[in-house]
């Protein structure tokens, strides 16, 4: 099997038959809850997700038996909500189908790891977009400085898992640990955060443009962590070292769909707010 893992798209053959047949039935509950109660005026929206969708994860980077690729989950799922769950396994089914793209035994489960962060991703961006000051610099700053500190806390920790395996044979999640949240590692942390959130206040960004990078980042994160998770448990090789080098992978894939997402969440509060349910507020300065 010469490509076992593309990007987060499992290939057949790589998980034992329960976690096979828990990611269809998964998908059947999903889908189920996406569909329910339809109306026609959505179906236009879902369509056009599920094209962007498709469009956007189609280009590949191939690094031995991984890759990666722009997923925009977390976009689709602020966008349409629960629909999400309609148009992301239509999406990967058509990348299985015309790209090759994952397993046609794996579209279930593939289909869970990338709709849970989405759906996710709607009441967390209502949150965040409801709360008092969203658009005063200090909570931008803040944003930004969150979404760093997380992802530094990610390579730091899925780095030092990577080396344990590579060079011990096992997963040492105590080491790891340990070294992510030991006091000089926190410092550091802290301190390129904090320059990343001053760094913010000093831009001439849309206001809402943090909410969307700390979304798309956080959703990317997600699904490539379910992935890790799915691979590392259900398996039926030792694809550990694997999980765990994707997950390396993905990581400035997570800044850059941040990055995306923001811009677009910036751009439609401006042109049509209503997609998003944004509401107008008087604490932008």
């Amino acid at each position: 099997m010469l490509q076992p893992l593309l990007a987060v798209h499992i290939a057949d053959l790589v998980l034992g038959w329960p976690w096979v047949v828990g990611g269809w039935v998964g998908l059947g509950v999903l889908f189920f809850l996406g569909a329910w109660r339809i109306r026609e005026d959505e179906v236009p929206r879902v369509a056009l997700l599920t094209a962007a969708f498709f469009v956007a994860s189609s280009l590949h980077i191939p690094l031995g038996p991984a890759s990666a690729h722009l997923l925009l989950n977390g976009l689709v799922g602020v966008l349409l909500g629960w629909r999400a769950a309609l148009a992301i396994p239509l999406g990967l089914a058509m990348q299985a189908a015309l790209l090759g793209h994952g397993g046609y035994s794996t579209i279930g489960i593939n289909s869970v790891i990338m709709t849970i962060p989405a759906l996710l991703a709607c009441p967390g961006f209502a949150l965040l977009q409801r709360t008092p000051g969203v658009c005063r610099p200090w909570f931008r700053g803040l944003l930004v400085g969150v979404s760093a500190c997380v992802l530094l806390l990610s390579l730091v920790n899925a780095g030092c898992l990577l080396y344990g395996k590579l060079t011990g044979g096992t997963l040492d999640l105590a080491a790891a640990r340990t070294i992510t949240f030991h006091p000089g590692t926190l410092s550091v942390v802290v301190l390129v955060s904090a320059l990343a959130a001053l760094a913010e206040t000093q831009l001439d960004h849309a206001p809402e443009f943090p909410l969307g990078l700390l979304v798309g980042e956080l959703s990317v994160l997600a699904t490539v962590a379910l992935h890790t998770a799915v691979l590392i448990l259900g398996g039926e090789q030792d694809w550990q070292a694997w999980a765990l080098l994707d997950l390396l992978i993905h990581l400035p894939i997570a800044v850059i769909e941040g990055v995306i997402v923001g811009f677009t969440v910036g751009f439609l509060v401006r042109v049509k707010p209503e997609m998003l349910g944004w509401t107008a507020r008087g604490d932008a300065v």
